[in-house]
């Protein structure tokens, strides 16, 4: 995670997704543009992305251009103000679809007050370390990689098959945990992901990869699943 206000578009983004395939639906977990350090002891969802924060979400939205096909967001400002400015950068006309499970409380979260607590108690990257690696979920939190499946299906399902990528805006906590528990790795906080990076996702024939910071990983699929992708491609 980076709590400074660098603004510059990450290297590794750009590589992913210049490798990506273009002839079919790729999604894009991407987090939030630029924002100020958060308050100490709140959850800050009302802190913005920065003005130099929305310049860069414009660029990125520039480079992508119409191969943006559809939009995704977190309910928290700063990533539907993301989502704005990639879209106005892209010239795209598109609505924002708004998820719950990107945020505010996230995929990861059953029960707000009871799963802050948790961070109020133990520190952010104390709870991530758990999420990333225990088995058993926090008190309010859910059990994380059924919340990381169910999160990778709902944005799989919601591409649909328009080829193209498809972008879900969220916060470093949720692309860690994702990431964390489909690649079976616990990233810690060096691997967390700077203001503008993400993760890819798209279906292969044997599986899902995973591409994270140029590392590319194959989920195989259950046979539930496995009916699901041919029913859908």
């Amino acid at each position: 995670m980076s709590d400074g206000i660098d603004s510059s578009i990450p290297l590794s983004l750009t590589r992913d997704i210049a490798d990506a395939p273009t002839d079919r639906p790729v999604v894009l977990l991407l987090r939030h543009s630029a924002r100020d350090p958060l308050p100490d002891g709140e959850v800050g969802n009302d802190v913005p992305i920065t003005v130099s924060g929305k310049h860069c979400a414009e660029e990125l939205g520039r480079k992508l251009g119409a191969r943006i096909r559809s939009l995704h967001s977190s309910p928290v400002p700063r990533c539907i103000q993301t989502a704005n400015a990639l879209r106005e950068g892209a010239s795209v006309e598109l609505d924002i679809v708004v998820s719950r499970l990107l945020g505010d409380p996230g995929v990861y979260v059953l029960d707000g007050d009871l799963a802050w607590a948790n961070w109020e108690k133990l520190g952010h990257e104390a709870v991530m370390r758990h999420i990333v690696s225990e088995s058993d979920p926090l008190p309010g939190m859910a059990p994380s990689d059924e919340a990381a499946r169910l999160l990778l299906s709902h944005m799989l399902t919601s591409a649909g098959d328009g080829s193209g990528l498809h972008l879900f805006i969220t916060h470093d906590s949720v692309i860690t945990a994702t990431v964390s528990r489909l690649q079976g790795i616990p990233h810690g906080p060096s691997d967390w992901p700077c203001f503008l990076e993400g993760a890819l996702f798209w279906r292969t024939e044997k599986g899902v990869l995973v591409v994270y910071r140029e590392a590319v990983f194959l989920i195989r699929l259950t046979d539930t699943e496995s009916q699901q992708q041919m029913r859908q491609t």
